[in-house]
């Protein structure tokens, strides 16, 4: 309970948090956006590609999947519909509220993502349709958020946001490999490994073997077909939103190459990018991405 307490009041105890740092709303949004960082990694934007005020309304939003959201608690649920009801309730809550405020995000939207979020991913799933099933509606939920903060509500843009994002989670699961099997979890699907006759017992050897690799390969290519199947949101949205999600997209591209590179040991050294990688994606971003 304590834990599920500090997520929403910004990692403090309410006896070392006056009521003056809960009502700073400055304070909230660095929390939040640090959060956000956290959870997006290697995928983070940031202000340099996006609009800066609609990062910051979705800082809360992607803080809140992330964290508290996924700890099924009645204390927070109590804090999240009074947030929705005008009283925010620390740090995360109160950048929250501002969002809301700010961008018209539909309460249902949000409770959605409350209600969907501590359901855990499948762990071992037989087949991406198991995947996909417990991806999708999260991902439509922060689609319908993200494009109500833009104010751009079209059902093609929500289908085609869904399907990005779809693929950035599965790019993740794939990059995050390593580290979930050393915590014994794997939400990728099995059927795919047997089919390249390989075994879960192989793949958590660590080793790179040709069956290993070309599961690898074959996750990638399904990851990078849901991202360009997202692509065309960018022709419903602003400019620098689009900049931000191509550049987002283009960051998940070069990690997928990492992992499939096999001079580099996946296992050993899971995939990252550099600050002069980052700079080319958001270079390169100002062009349309293409297959």
């Amino acid at each position: 309970m304590e834990e599920v307490r500090a997520s929403i009041l910004g990692g403090q105890t309410p006896s070392s948090n006056p009521r003056s740092t809960f009502l700073n709303l400055r304070h909230a949004q660095k929390y939040a956006t640090r959060q956000a960082r956290l959870a997006a990694g290697e995928l983070y934007p940031g202000p340099v590609l996006m609009p800066k005020g609609l990062l910051r309304a979705l800082d809360p939003v992607l803080a809140l999947a992330a964290g508290p959201a996924r700890l099924q608690s009645s204390e927070f649920e109590a804090s999240f519909e009074a947030t929705l009801r005008g009283r925010p309730d620390g740090p995360l809550l109160l950048a929250l509220w501002s969002s809301i405020a700010g961008g018209e995000i539909e309460h249902q939207d949000l409770r959605d993502l409350v209600r969907l979020m501590p359901s855990p991913p499948p762990v071992f799933p037989e087949t991406k349709e198991d995947v996909l099933d417990w991806i999708r509606p999260r991902a439509g939920a922060m689609a319908r958020c993200i494009l109500a903060l833009s104010q751009k509500g079209e059902q093609t843009a929500v289908k085609s946001l869904e399907d990005l994002a779809c693929g950035l989670i599965l790019v993740r699961w794939i990059t995050d490999l390593p580290t979930h099997l050393s915590q014994d979890v794997c939400h990728l699907p099995q059927q795919d490994l047997q089919e390249t006759g390989a075994t879960p017992e192989d793949l958590h050897q660590g080793i790179v073997t040709p069956e290993i690799a070309l599961y690898l390969k074959s996750m990638a290519q399904w990851a990078q077909e849901l991202l360009l199947a997202g692509m065309p949101v960018c022709n419903k949205v602003g400019a620098r939103l689009a900049r931000g999600l191509r550049a987002t997209v283009l960051r998940s591209l070069l990690l997928l190459d990492q992992a499939l590179d096999l001079q580099q040991d996946f296992f050993r050294r899971p995939p990252t990018l550099s600050s002069w990688q980052r700079w080319q994606c958001a270079v390169r971003a100002w062009w349309s991405v293409q297959p």
